[in-house]
Order: structure tokens, then C-alpha cells, then sequence
């Protein structure tokens, strides 16, 4: 009876280990339709202020041409709301794949706009 149960607890440990939903370091904005501001770092990615006023750098797969300083940006969230690596953004309704998420310190002063 002893030997069944200890079977049982050692295929139970043998089972598939899943991964974890970001990487280390990775960052996941949470409410994205509530941020504040999003600047952008043309073709490369685009720094974005979140409602809690921290700011975070979402960097893009690749390039993304149509990304510039003036583009009309929309924001696609992952499924459940939050923005992370498997979110998109749309710049000038081209679709740029999110590459990750990383805590900021914001863009560069020169960059920011005035309120």
C-alpha cells in the first residue's frame, strides 16, 4: 500500500512544468487603456507612461516603418488587458509585434511633451 502511494507521488512530480508568462526583467503595464502618455522611439519602439506614472519601453520585433514621432498610435493588448510581449502596437495602421516590455526611465527630457 505504501509502495502504491509512493508510485503515485512520483509520477504525479513527473508531470510538465510550465513556463512562467514573462521573462525575468520583463514588465507587463496593467489597465492600458488608462495610460497617460506614449512617446515614440521612431521604427525601434516607444516609451509609455502608465496611469500609475511609471514608465516603461516597449521595443518592437524588428523594425517598424511607419513608427515615427508623429504617428497615430494605437495600442493592442494582450487578451487579458495587460500590455506585454505579446501585445501590438499599431502606428499608422501598420502592425508592429512587441518584442518586450522593460521598466524606464522615461524618454530622453528633450522628448517629453509639455502639459
Amino acid at each position: 500500500m505504501i509502495g502504491q502511494a509512493l508510485i503515485a507521488a512520483a509520477l504525479m512530480g513527473a508531470g510538465p512544468t510550465f513556463a512562467p508568462a514573462t521573462v525575468p526583467g520583463e514588465a507587463r503595464i496593467r489597465n492600458m487603456s488608462d495610460y497617460i502618455e506614449a512617446v515614440a522611439d521612431p521604427q525601434r519602439g516607444v516609451f509609455i507612461r502608465a496611469y500609475d506614472g511609471h514608465w516603461y519601453y516597449a521595443r518592437v520585433e524588428g523594425v517598424c516603418p511607419r513608427l515615427t514621432h508623429f504617428a497615430r498610435l494605437r495600442f493592442d493588448p494582450s487578451p487579458g488587458g495587460d500590455f506585454d510581449r505579446d501585445s501590438n502596437i499599431r502606428a499608422d495602421g501598420w502592425r508592429c509585434q512587441i518584442a518586450a516590455v522593460d521598466p524606464s526611465d522615461g524618454p530622453p527630457r528633450s522628448r517629453r511633451r509639455r502639459h
